[in-house]
């Protein structure tokens, strides 16, 4: 649409000289700022009916000014209700706007689902929170304790185990790719990686957040059910909860379904591939999907799902359960999120149990989006609890 405005030519009788004055005078500022490079024109779905829809849309235009932006999808649940917002492009220059069948990276968000499959472990015992991790790996590794003091399996769910974040065998190895740089990352890299670190103080009193870590789990969790990542993901979580558009592989997809990561200068780059260590952050997801997820979390719809949310560190104000971040709002409402980042997306996901509320945001750039993740959250902090509608 096009919305330069001619304001002389729209006051054709003195009558309405005012009028048009009073009315027009803001579009050509906003013409002015547009012809200036000050504004963004981005194409969206919000249809701008509510308070809700402008709310949203003030915030995501804040969220525009950042010059990294392509794309974004959110969706904002309110008393089990979805509100799905799509702006931008799915890659720079075709435009392609997003909408909530739309794939994106979710990158570490996945841990969420990890924790999820290692409650349901728990439960089925085949494995036991406070086991020495050692106890399921093969071979020797004296270096995996402190003072005698081992690395338990909750520690490596809550980022507490002092496992390295990243094995520098990840970059000093010659088949490195900055753009992709978990592409032929092996279990056996892992393992060699976790053969060469050295603990530095007690695993399970201080929290660094650890990628390896949850690699780690999720071999672990392969290794005791007999299965790869993506079945006991899709066994447990996505075909219960009707999450049909969540996966790992999406070279099958036609192009136009996916929302294409881009750099600093908004540049299409690589997906990442992280092959044999899926569980730190392999999945792509849709804001359709990640509601149904955001729902089964808050109705707690199951024991593994309801364990995962038992705090294993630090408080309830801010504590870990099993890969999720749990937090106290600022009206007491319990949170439990996780956010993720690859070499081009962002993704952020907020669950609000005693609102039936949640949000997810998935963008296809690195733009910030902090404060727009904030922002959305104080919309629903304004709800009440159930309890006291």
């Amino acid at each position: 649409m096009n919305i330069r405005i001619n304001a002389i030519a729209l006051i054709k009788r003195p009558v309405t000289m005012l009028f048009s004055f009073v009315y027009l005078m803001p579009l050509y500022f906003l013409n002015s700022l547009i012809c200036a490079g000050q504004v963004r024109l981005v194409a969206s779905d919000n249809p701008l009916h509510s308070r809700l829809d402008s709310l949203v849309d003030r915030y995501v235009q804040r969220y525009f000014q950042d010059k990294r932006a392509v794309g974004l999808s959110i969706a904002l649940v309110q008393n089990g209700k979805p509100h799905f917002y799509n702006y931008g492009e799915t890659k720079a220059g075709n435009g392609q706007r997003p909408d909530e069948n739309t794939i994106y990276e979710i990158g570490s968000t996945t841990k969420s689902f990890t924790g999820i499959i290692l409650a349901q472990a728990v439960l089925d015992k085949k494995i036991n929170l406070e086991d020495d991790i050692r106890k399921y790996l093969k071979g020797a590794y004296p270096n995996l304790n402190y003072k005698g003091t081992p690395i338990r399996i909750k520690d490596l769910s809550n980022h507490t185990s002092r496992i390295t974040r990243i094995f520098p065998n990840m970059w000093e190895r010659p088949t490195y790719d900055s753009l992709n740089p978990l592409s032929n990352y092996s279990r056996t890299l892992l393992y060699e990686g976790l053969h060469h670190m050295k603990m530095d103080t007690l695993p399970g009193k201080i929290y660094a957040y650890s990628n390896m870590a949850v690699a780690l789990l999720g071999t672990i969790l392969e290794d005791v059910y007999r299965q790869d990542y993506f079945s006991l993901v899709s066994k447990n979580i996505l075909k219960p909860y009707q999450m049909r558009d969540t996966r790992i592989n999406i070279g099958s997809l036609p192009s136009g379904r996916i929302a294409w990561p881009h750099n600093e200068q908004r540049k299409s780059v690589p997906l990442w591939d992280l092959g044999e260590v899926p569980a730190m952050g392999a999945l792509r997801s849709t804001t359709a999907d990640l509601v149904n997820y955001i729902k089964a979390n808050n109705a707690e719809a199951n024991r593994a799902i309801k364990l995962s949310h038992q705090r294993t560190f630090g408080s309830d104000q801010e504590g870990m359960g099993l890969n999720w971040f749990i937090h106290s709002g600022a009206n007491g409402y319990r949170i439990l999120e996780h956010g993720g980042g690859t070499g081009g997306s962002r993704s952020s996901l907020d669950c609000f149990p005693q609102l039936s509320a949640g949000l997810v945001i998935l963008t296809n750039s690195l733009a910030n989006r902090n404060d727009l993740e904030k922002d959305l959250v104080g919309i629903l902090a304004e709800q009440p609890k159930a309890s006291e509608k």
